[in-house]
């Protein structure tokens, strides 16, 4: 075993359902701690996948991702050559730190964010320098990102909005931040909520031609709902196209994957339709919340972070009762994916009771 991953600590995914059911004696659970869409996949992305043929699994699949490929160049406006496909855009953060980072390099994150980034940056037996944010705002401090920066930094993560804050930053910010970076160091802006924001000028992709050091990543598994389905893509530069091709698995993703991915990304109707009533849901939270009196940002997600004080306590009250939230990722606060009107006025109303005691 390599010495440096001996130390290493596994992401936490969700226990099945069932099994939480089952503990708490609950008839129902809706799970609100993954960031996942209640509101499921575009129709015609079920029916393209019904429609797949049985006869291609002894087969292997594009390798090129091609109808996918395409979809996603239509939808984004950009080349199909700057696209890079992965089984979710986890193995893209994986790809890319496999293919940057090195034994003693540095990787620079802002504090709290997605804790994947630092797990592959360990087993790459690389640095990870934590610059927290803003404690009042919950936006990145950019000049003190700058000031991280070291000889041995190669790599900087930027989830935008960022999880699990939902803080989203301004491109303006990102691209004056990209002006002052080293052009050896690679920002790599993870959009994996960036269709929440609603807000097509919220995304860092068109700068990715203008910039040889910035990547973007994007998911279908949040506002796509295709979580199960796990594809995720990248836009990048030319100088990074051929290599991380070269590095990628080849025929990691299936005719499935594929097929439905390409389906969902072209029904922009329904992802409008999606996006539109998670933006409500999150009004009508952040109003409620407003009223508690509870510390929380600003959200372009579907999620809210919000500051409870003693995170298990609500956690554990919210689980008893049929939701569960996640409440490991910081003792004061906790994450709320959201759910359906009804599931959201749900834990409203246990929030207050619990407040009110």
């Amino acid at each position: 075993m390599k010495k440096f991953i001996k130390d290493l600590t596994a992401y936490q995914a969700e226990e099945p359902a069932e099994l939480v059911k089952k503990r708490y004696g609950l008839k129902e659970l809706a799970r609100l701690s993954a960031n996942e869409s209640v509101y499921g996949p575009s129709p015609l992305a079920v029916q393209a996948l019904q429609a797949v043929n049985p006869a291609v699994l002894n087969y292997y699949p594009d390798g090129q991702a091609t109808a996918l490929r395409q979809a996603v160049a239509k939808v984004e406006q950009v080349p199909v050559k700057s696209l890079i496909f992965g089984d979710g855009a986890d193995e893209l953060i994986e790809l890319l730190t496999r293919t940057i980072l090195t034994p003693g390099s540095e990787m620079i994150v802002p504090q709290p964010t997605f804790g994947e980034y630092a797990i592959h940056a360990q087993i790459e037996a690389a640095k990870t320098t934590q610059v927290p944010i803003n404690a009042q705002s919950g936006y990145v401090d950019f000049n003190a990102l700058l000031a991280a920066i070291t000889d041995q930094t190669a790599l900087i993560f930027l989830a935008n909005p960022n999880n699990p804050t939902g803080v989203l930053e301004k491109t303006a910010d990102i691209r004056a931040f990209l002006d002052q970076l080293p052009a050896d160091v690679i920002l790599v802006v993870d959009e994996a909520y960036y269709e929440f924001a609603n807000n097509p000028e919220a995304t860092c992709a068109p700068l990715v031609q203008q910039y040889d050091n910035l990547v973007v990543l994007r998911t279908l598994s949040k506002a796509y709902g295709l979580a199960n389905l796990r594809v995720g893509y990248g836009i990048v530069p030319d100088q990074l196209f051929d290599i991380l091709q070269a590095v990628r698995l080849p025929y990691n993703l299936s005719t499935y994957q594929i097929t439905g991915g390409a389906a969902a990304v072209a029904d922009q109707s329904y992802l409008q339709k999606v996006v539109q009533q998670v933006s409500q849901e999150r009004q009508d939270f952040e109003t409620y919340l407003t009223k508690l009196g509870l510390t929380f940002y600003p959200s372009a997600t579907n999620f809210i972070w919000v500051k409870v004080g003693d995170a298990d306590l609500v956690g554990q009250k919210l689980l008893e009762n049929g939701y569960q939230i996640n409440a490991r990722l910081n003792p004061e606060w906790i994450r709320i994916t959201l759910g359906t009107s009804a599931q959201n006025h749900a834990i409203q109303k246990i929030l207050g009771q619990i407040l009110a005691k």
